[in-house]
């Protein structure tokens, strides 16, 4: 089934599920027909509009008669009402997590629990996202008090198996009820959930609409009309993208972009990366070539900031939030940040998809579900046993609501409501979109991972194409042995 027509739709401000590469994804922006009113059970005519992320909410799709009803959403992998979170024992564990931004959050999130249950206690330990995920599995191993650790997709969930350091959260019922199935994909393992999604955030570019209207700028819907708004917007002085390009974990962001329309399907893009982890392939040859030249036509085109390579996700921010630059193409996950650096900018981001082709795209976007929640094995049974509990009320929808409220952050959570938040609501017009969940993550050996994302990172940043992609290629047959 497919979603179709959404713009035509006006907005009832309360939900709509929309398909997203054959699987449901919730956002929070309502559309029906005026003529269509959703009643359960009614014919209906725009198969995919949905109003909602509730367990009660209607989607519009064809029944076993052919015909197109209202039915009844299912979000969770079971019928059942999503359930209460779990009664702690007492003691004390950490929370090991790499946002920073979502501190303060958080914490009020960590009071109140500790407040509903005396004689808990729950210490948040921070680190950045780049130490994170290449110490975070040797600390957590030897730390038994780490017993709730957030886990990146991709990589680290892959390192963290190996180890056997998650604990099989399969049965639990609020991974079950509360959590939105395909939200649970990118922490399931041979049929098992080792680690629960609590994000649902989309690696789009950011951009701001105040600037663009005041300009008369339209988002570039193909790779002719972005080089063009690069060169258009450097021109007024006005950074086209701030690029982050020295920070590794958010200037790979566009590496999404710059794969998801590389090839005919995720199918082909998935056999390039695991041909390029099995040295079958090499980062010389078409496939990713390709991708890295348009690396540097970005930056001949003046998409980036002068000094990339020391451009900074402190500094694109910044820039950002100050109106210096006009787009920020890490995902939905920054806009916290932003309006925590220039609160006026509330209600000003937009989001829109990276199309880096000029042929019809295969996708139109990306989503991911990350800032996943597992379990230390090694934390005793009491403390995993708080672990559970202070999991499942993250997980329930009035503490996922109020975290993604206050951080400006889709999630994973059954019936949260994102009216409260208008960039919520906002950047929800993704959701309409056909999505592909974040192809940068299949690359899970970091002896191929790492040497590919700085290959690009250079040649963003303006250095050779071939003498990056041919020294790229020489350490990674070095580190598969090849």
């Amino acid at each position: 089934m497919k979603t179709k027509g959404l713009s035509t739709f006006a907005s009832l401000r309360a939900g709509v599920v929309a398909l997203v590469a054959t699987a449901l994804v919730i956002t929070p922006l309502a559309v029906a027909h005026a003529a269509d009113a959703p009643t359960f059970g009614k014919a209906c005519t725009t198969e995919g509009v949905s109003t909602g992320q509730k367990t009660t909410s209607l989607i519009c799709q064809t029944g076993a008669n052919g015909k197109l009803t209202w039915q009844r959403v299912r979000l969770g992998s079971t019928n059942a009402q999503p359930v209460a979170n779990l009664t702690p024992p007492k003691g004390s564990i950490e929370f090991h997590h790499w946002r920073s931004e979502d501190k303060v959050v958080l914490q009020g999130i960590i009071d109140d629990f500790q407040a509903k249950y005396p004689g808990t206690k729950i210490t948040q330990v921070i680190t950045d996202s780049t130490n994170y995920q290449n110490l975070e599995l040797s600390k957590v191993s030897v730390n038994p008090k780490a017993a709730l650790v957030t886990i990146f997709r991709g990589q680290q969930f892959t390192d963290f198996s190996k180890a056997n350091m998650m604990v099989d959260l399969s049965n639990e019922r609020f991974v079950k009820q509360n959590v939105i199935q395909s939200a649970l994909t990118p922490g399931i393992l041979n049929g098992k959930v080792y680690a629960v999604p609590y994000q649902s955030l989309f690696n789009n570019p950011i951009y701001n609409t105040e600037m663009f209207a005041k300009n008369g700028w339209k988002t570039p819907s193909n790779w002719t009309e972005l080089l063009g708004f690069c060169k258009t917007a450097k021109a007024k002085g006005i950074i086209p993208f701030a690029w982050p390009a020295a920070t590794k974990g958010n200037a790979g962001q566009i590496m999404n972009a710059m794969m998801m329309n590389s090839d005919s399907s995720i199918a082909a893009i998935t056999q390039h990366v695991n041909d390029i982890q099995a040295g079958k392939e090499l980062v010389t040859d078409a496939w990713f070539k390709g991708i890295a030249t348009k690396y540097a036509q970005m930056n001949t085109a003046g998409c980036f900031p002068d000094n990339v390579v020391a451009y900074s996700d402190v500094a694109a921010q910044a820039d950002f939030a100050a109106g210096k630059a006009a787009i920020y193409p890490t995902g939905t996950f920054g806009m916290g940040p932003i309006k925590a650096l220039n609160p006026a900018m509330a209600g000003k981001m937009g989001i829109f998809g990276m199309i880096v082709v000029d042929s019809k795209p295969v996708f139109e976007g990306i989503t991911n579900n990350t800032f996943m929640f597992s379990i230390n094995p090694k934390a005793s049974s009491t403390d995993q046993k708080l672990a559970r509990s202070f999991m499942s009320y993250l997980l329930t929808s009035q503490v996922a609501q109020k975290y993604a409220v206050g951080t400006s952050q889709h999630v994973s959570v059954i019936n949260v409501d994102y009216a409260e938040n208008v960039d919520l609501l906002n950047t929800s017009v993704i959701m309409g979109k056909k999505l592909v969940l974040a192809p940068r993550f299949l690359f899970t050996n970091g002896a191929v991972a790492t040497p590919v994302e700085l290959a690009l990172m250079a040649i963003g940043s303006g250095k050779d194409v071939a003498t990056v992609l041919a020294d790229t290629a020489k350490q990674i047959k070095t580190a598969l042995g090849v």
